[in-house]
């Protein structure tokens, strides 16, 4: 019987069947590999639309952040002249005119960061420098948002010497230049942020851009007639954009 079994296994057929299951083995085996190819290029082609998409939303943020920036650089000088009056103004025994505790609309730095696994598609297709750029405008963009926040409610706080809220003492004319001090260094700090926008912005090559009928600043009397940092025509009323008849 064994000898049967020994003649059996050299036979042919034997090596037929052996020769059938390695194939197949290999068969399977190479289809595995293809289909998890496949897989990983699918998936990396998935990350890398979203990649684009994640760029082109951040770059249209961007355009936006850098154009505003642009403002801010035109209409800072203004403001901080205007907070130096208040401080040279609280320090005597007269009044401050109340039009210069009138804050105007401040405009914030809207953006949304890219994520990490963006960031690093980012960094694999167009370089260290480019993915650099973009962290550094998630940065300046949230370091500007929380000095505007702290320069509009400094400046909401000076009412503590407008006549109208009462007797104007002492104690109220220092809080006033000391709430001033700190707007005029906000304003700084808010001018070198917008600078870094500017930069990081032209650095990726986008282009600043308003939205429509959004304008710039030419300089402190659009900030003052519109009362704005930027003209928006929904949130200026139309008359103040209108030419102020000579005198």
């Amino acid at each position: 019987m064994f000898r049967a079994i020994r003649n059996w296994q050299y036979s042919g057929k034997v090596r037929h069947l052996v020769g059938l299951f390695a194939f197949e083995f290999v068969v399977i085996v190479l289809g595995v590999l293809t289909a998890q190819a496949v897989s990983d290029w699918s998936r990396e082609r998935a990350a890398h639309r979203d990649m684009l998409a994640n760029k082109e939303r951040a770059d249209a943020q961007i355009a936006f952040l850098a154009a505003t920036s642009i403002a801010y650089g035109r209409v800072i000088p203004c403001m901080e002249q205007r907070v130096i009056g208040v401080m040279k103004g609280a320090s005597g025994t007269g009044s401050v005119d109340p039009v210069m505790l009138v804050r105007p609309i401040l405009w914030n730095f809207p953006y949304t960061d890219l994520t990490s696994e963006s960031l690093l598609n980012v960094r694999s297709y167009f370089g260290d420098q480019t993915s650099e750029n973009y962290e550094r405008v998630a940065v300046y963009a949230e370091r500007s948002n929380l000095m505007i926040i702290a320069l509009a409610n400094d400046w909401e706080a000076l009412s503590i010497i407008d006549p109208d809220s009462g007797e104007v003492g002492p104690g109220d004319r220092q809080e006033a230049r000391i709430l001033a001090s700190r707007m005029r260094s906000t304003l700084r700090s808010l001018g070198k942020m917008s600078s870094n926008i500017v930069y990081r912005a032209r650095s990726l090559g986008v282009a600043p851009a308003l939205k429509p009928r959004q304008r710039l600043p030419t300089g402190c009397a659009d900030l003052w007639r519109w009362d704005s940092v930027l003209y928006d025509p929904q949130d200026v009323p139309a008359d103040r954009d209108r030419p102020r008849p000579s005198a």
